[in-house]
């Protein structure tokens, strides 16, 4: 094992709290603090004096914590990040996790830094991945940035991934949306396509935890599922805890969520708890079979699937998730390259949407990131799509998809036939489409190229077109 202590800075805004970290850490063999900061103003500074290996990231009254912590993976991605959340912050965890920000809760103790240090330092360097050897060091960043990379401190880059990937999440903040109809039929849409001749690799995912029903939906059975997995994920965590020679049954939530920051998956492993829907090709992770084995997936477990899920080989990973806010949920939203937001033209589920894109923007997610679906739109409604524009207090950029109401619909979640897959027109099919290319934009383009050259008849308007235009 490595001995080398590493340099670690302490930002947080608690005198107290850092003054015993220093004292604690004073005759640490694996950490040696390089400094503290008290005010965002003297970050940079004291980042370029004591060139940190290690970050602790509490509270300062100056700036939030979650932009804190991107702002320091974004300029220094060498640099291991750690955030202590008091209560107030707790909601920042799933952002800062998807940042690759390792989260503890506070109080912090030093023993759970020290702990870090070794399980991080065993076989690896201090991000948890192999060791890479040094790029060039990075010049000054454009103008308008937080700040400058200081030209004599080597910057190790994230390494890019190999292949485009998108993380979609859908989500309806009122049940009987339609919100696992739309994830099943944009799964189906995503496997259907392909790029470069090759058929994308499509999984969908089941984060209703205790009722998800889009194994049903396609007439999938739902063995195995992410309940399996989880009981997988224990195993090695226990084995983990047994090795430090302690009891399990001795170990507190909080420590299982700091166990399990330090777990790291093979992507590989992800296709053995996958059923596969054979008319598409489609891959699902199915949500339990028992609701009783729900109880006993926890926030930490979740965290795992997702980070494992974000190296997998999938091109699409869509998330249907429950209309509520529980870990799952905020966890799958957070984890999301994009969002679809499904609706209904009704006054309760316009009212949860807009208390929903509320809490968003007060959490400052950004709002770019989302598209917002209404589903089974009729041609006369009480609200008109420019009323609910305004309710939604929505960009006049910002696009307002819909899915007409269309009687195929019914008939397909009956007979678990996805609409993509039937024949005949359909008018929702082809407002599916659509969203489906807004979300991946080169699939659109790769559509446009396909037509490009060929002697076309003048585009006609679409069934929507026609029927919302004012």
């Amino acid at each position: 094992m490595n001995t080398e202590r590493r340099r670690l800075l302490l930002i947080d805004q608690d005198v107290v709290m850092i003054s015993e970290l220093k004292q604690k850490l004073a005759e640490s063999e694996h950490l040696a603090v390089c400094g503290e900061v008290q005010r965002s103003d003297d970050l940079l500074q004291a980042i370029q004096r004591g060139q940190p290996e290690v970050v602790m990231v509490g509270s300062l009254t100056d700036v939030d914590l979650g932009f804190l912590c991107q702002q320091i993976r974004f300029f220094y991605p060498q640099i291991v990040c750690i955030a202590a959340c008091s209560v107030r912050e707790s909601h920042w965890e799933p952002f800062l996790r998807n940042l690759g920000v390792w989260v503890i809760s506070k109080p912090v103790q030093a023993a759970q830094l020290e702990m870090m240090a070794v399980h991080l330092s065993r076989n690896h360097d201090l991000t948890g991945q192999p060791s890479l050897p040094s790029t060039p060091t990075l010049g000054q960043q454009a103008a308008g940035s937080w700040g400058t990379i200081d030209q004599g401190m080597p910057a190790t880059l994230p390494p890019k991934p190999s292949k485009e990937k998108h993380l979609i999440t859908v989500y309806g903040p009122k049940g009987g949306v339609g919100k696992t109809f739309l994830s099943r039929e944009l799964a189906i849409f995503f496997s259907l396509q392909k790029v470069n001749g090759r058929r994308l690799k499509v999984l969908a995912v089941d984060f209703n935890l205790d009722l998800g029903t889009i194994a049903t939906s396609l007439n999938l059975a739902r063995r195995p599922n992410l309940y399996n997995w989880v009981q997988n994920i224990d195993e090695q965590l226990i084995e983990m805890v047994k090795k430090e020679g302690r009891d399990p049954t001795e170990v507190a939530h909080g420590e299982w969520q700091e166990y399990s920051a330090l777990l790291r998956l093979s992507p590989e492993d992800v296709e053995q708890y996958v059923v596969t829907h054979p008319e598409s090709g489609l891959h699902v992770l199915t949500s339990p079979r028992d609701i009783r084995h729900s109880f006993e997936i926890k926030d930490y477990h979740l965290y795992i699937i997702l980070e494992t899920l974000k190296q997998s080989e999938y091109d699409v990973i869509l998330i249907d998730t429950a209309p509520d806010t529980t870990d799952a949920t905020i966890q799958a939203l957070f984890f999301a390259e994009r969002v679809v937001m499904v609706g209904n033209p009704v006054v309760d589920a316009i009212e949860n949407i807009q208390r929903m894109l509320k809490l968003l923007r007060e959490a400052d997610y950004p709002e770019e990131r989302i598209e917002i679906c209404m589903n089974r739109l009729q041609r006369k409604e009480m609200f008109t799509l420019e009323e609910i524009r305004a309710y939604f207090q929505l960009h006049p950029g910002k696009e307002l998809y819909t899915i007409p109401d269309d009687a195929e619909v019914k008939r397909t979640i009956n007979t678990g036939i996805p609409l993509l897959l039937a024949s005949g027109r359909s008018a929702a099919r082809e407002a599916v489409a659509e969203l489906g290319r807004s979300l991946i934009p080169s699939l659109a383009e790769r559509q446009d190229e396909r037509v490009e050259g060929k002697s076309r008849k003048p585009k006609e308007r679409s069934f929507l077109f026609k029927l919302f235009q004012r």
